[in-house]
């Protein structure tokens, strides 16, 4: 069977179509989870005005410091005008809630400093915007742009392309795009088809099959797409994905080819401080569009708040620990609380969030006795720790730090904090379901009530999301 033969089979599939046409987080239709309808790019822009994470910044700075509970309902429904833009700008921590009013981090003010700058071209604000959400958990996954874009290359790296074979390809279509942006002409680039079937489907790994096929079945299936997207018909998952109006644009494609190519070029460099993060990811971006060095360092190197909120991008990203403060005293009660309510988004923030942490895990095992939570159902074996001559413990968070900008209220309380031994720490996070689930569940049935209280409220079903557990 040809290669347009097949692909025309598998149009026929309800099920394969629907996986490979639908962008819903569930399916493979996208590569970025935060793409959708009103983000089709992560910047794009519509007549001159700057869309997706800006459209959605000023949607919420409209209700800014206004309480949730009095922003304005659609007519005829109970859902908010502002709901559909709330997750973005809260997994990039571009928003905070303070007493149920939504309010801009400090990576957020930088955002808006970052749109607002008449010195900056569009793509070196495209470039500043990557940065800035780099370091979000969409999808609820840490990182989440730079695991997706690991996950991409080695789906891709599995149906037969090398790392570099991948690059040149998205090198070569963001180079080419204006071209072939005219005529549908994109359906005949490699780009395409690693971008729409890296993922496989019931063990239809249809992008190897692209891989090994010749070019002439290559250039019949691009002809057979071509033609139904004129003839604006349905029954072809690609011509319909991108029909005018559709879920995918040539721009969204654009899109995730570059973004996949800088975040893959800053993986696979040795970059050994912040300025060399810098500079990889300038160097990466400026191969493929041409733009102004000295402008996007003199935007990133500002001292007023901007470099610091750059430095805990870095840092989250590279796994690199914030500087942290030195504090000479046990914190007092009021200042624990103070303290907590920090913004992690810049560096004088989260190393204030680290001072806050200290005092906390010394007093989570203090009043544990030094002794581990879960010593009633787990066989936990301590040794001695040679700071204190105490049972050596580690602290877990219950709601793991990553998603903190979930909660309307600090999850850096007491109550958050577990003491544990080192072999029930490991165990929580790394053993299977069936060795861990008991673990958690012991544990929040024993301070859920008290995470209320502080105005946590989560149930068993998120927690287990957290965790990557299957309810």
């Amino acid at each position: 069977m040809s290669l347009v033969e097949f692909y025309k089979q598998l149009c026929l599939n309800p099920e394969y179509y629907e996986f490979y046409y639908s962008t819903s987080g569930k399916n493979g239709g996208k590569v970025f989870y935060f793409i959708n309808t009103n983000y089709r790019g992560i910047l794009s822009s519509n007549k001159g005005e700057l869309q997706g994470f800006a459209k959605g910044f000023r949607v919420i700075e409209n209700v800014e410091n206004v309480k949730r509970s009095s922003w304005t309902r659609k007519a005829g429904t109970l859902q908010e005008i502002e709901k559909q833009h709330v997750v973005n700008m809260r997994k990039a921590e571009f928003f905070r809630v303070v007493d149920d009013a939504y309010t801009k981090t400090s990576r957020g003010i930088v955002f808006k400093k970052m749109v607002e700058d008449d010195q900056l071209s569009y793509l070196e604000k495209k470039f500043i915007c990557l940065l800035l959400i780099l370091s979000g958990y969409f999808a609820d996954i840490p990182n989440y742009i730079l695991e997706q874009t690991k996950f991409f290359f080695d789906r891709c790296y599995e149906a037969g392309y090398t790392v570099d074979e991948i690059l040149a390809v998205q090198k070569d279509f963001i180079v080419c795009a204006e071209s072939l942006s005219k005529n549908s002409s994109y359906f005949a680039h490699d780009y395409l088809y690693l971008d729409c079937f890296y993922r496989s489907f019931n063990d239809i790994d249809f992008l190897k099959l692209y891989k090994e096929s010749s070019i002439s079945e290559q250039q019949e299936l691009s002809k057979y797409i071509i033609t139904n997207h004129r003839n604006k018909r349905n029954n072809c998952i690609l011509s319909n994905k991108f029909r005018s109006g559709g879920n995918y644009t040539f721009n969204t494609l654009l899109e995730d080819a570059w973004i996949l190519f800088v975040v893959r070029r800053i993986l696979d460099s040795h970059i050994v401080d912040f300025d060399d993060f810098v500079s990889t990811a300038i160097d990466a971006y400026r191969e493929l569009f041409n733009v102004n060095e000295s402008n996007l360092k003199s935007f990133i190197y500002n001292t007023d708040k901007n470099r610091s909120v750059f430095q805990v991008v870095y840092s989250k990203v590279m796994n690199v620990p914030i500087s942290p403060l030195l504090v000479e005293k046990d914190l007092t009660e009021e200042e624990l609380k103070e303290l907590s309510l920090s913004d992690a988004t810049d560096q004088e923030g989260a190393a204030a969030l680290d001072i806050l942490s200290s005092s906390l895990k010394k007093l989570a095992k203090l009043n544990t006795g030094y002794r581990c939570v879960l010593e009633d159902i787990e066989m936990c074996k301590y040794f001695t720790a040679k700071e204190n001559s105490k049972n050596y413990l580690e602290i877990h968070h219950l709601i793991p730090r990553e998603f903190s900008n979930d909660f309307d209220s600090p999850i850096e309380i007491l109550d958050n904090y577990v003491a544990l031994c080192p072999n029930c720490h490991r165990k929580i996070h790394l053993a299977v379901d069936s060795e861990r689930k008991h673990m958690i569940n012991k544990l929040f049935n024993s301070r859920k009530d008290k995470l209320v209280k502080n105005g946590l409220h989560i149930d068993i079903k998120t927690l287990y999301h957290y965790y990557k557990i299957d309810d």
